[in-house]
């Protein structure tokens, strides 16, 4: 397995792990129902993401296929806070088959070594709470629960 900074030449590679990854979730929550153009409106954003200094995308890759991704930005607390910037894992997916043979380890080390050489001291990363298989994951990779972010739907 080799972990690498992710390339223009990985983004149909991501989008499909990308896909992987949404309808997983909408099995749990059909909030995260993929919009008919969401494939392409996630490249745009990952092609202005890999122009900026304050975003990061990993791969994995074996056997010359991609089998995971992790997407690392710099984020802002509001300024009401003695801690400035924070390290956010915006996406983070192992395709399936490759799951529990510690790709997923290597990918947060490996955004975390890169928050660490950008100066900062903590990374976070929301959890769909109804995920049981990344819920554990997290967990074990040392993160903790500090907030829960609620929502009630509008609809009668």
């Amino acid at each position: 397995m080799l972990i690498r900074r992710g390339e223009g030449n990985d983004l149909h590679g991501v989008i499909r792990l990308w896909k992987e990854l949404m309808d997983f979730h909408r099995e749990i929550d059909p909030m995260f129902t993929r919009h008919p153009r969401g494939a392409d409106n996630f490249m745009k954003f990952l092609m202005e993401l890999m122009d900026s200094p304050d975003a990061a995308l990993f791969v994995s890759e074996e056997d010359g296929e991609l089998t995971g991704y992790i997407l690392a930005t710099v984020s802002k607390y509001p300024p009401v806070f003695m801690e400035e910037n924070y390290g956010m894992i915006t996406d983070a997916v192992v395709t399936a088959s490759r799951r529990r043979r510690g790709t997923g380890e290597a990918l947060v080390e490996k955004a975390a070594e890169w928050f660490r050489e950008k100066g900062l001291t903590r990374m976070e990363m929301r959890l769909v709470n109804a995920n049981m298989v990344s819920s554990s994951f997290w967990r074990k990779m040392g993160f903790k629960p500090y907030l829960t972010t609620l929502y009630k739907d509008l609809q009668p």
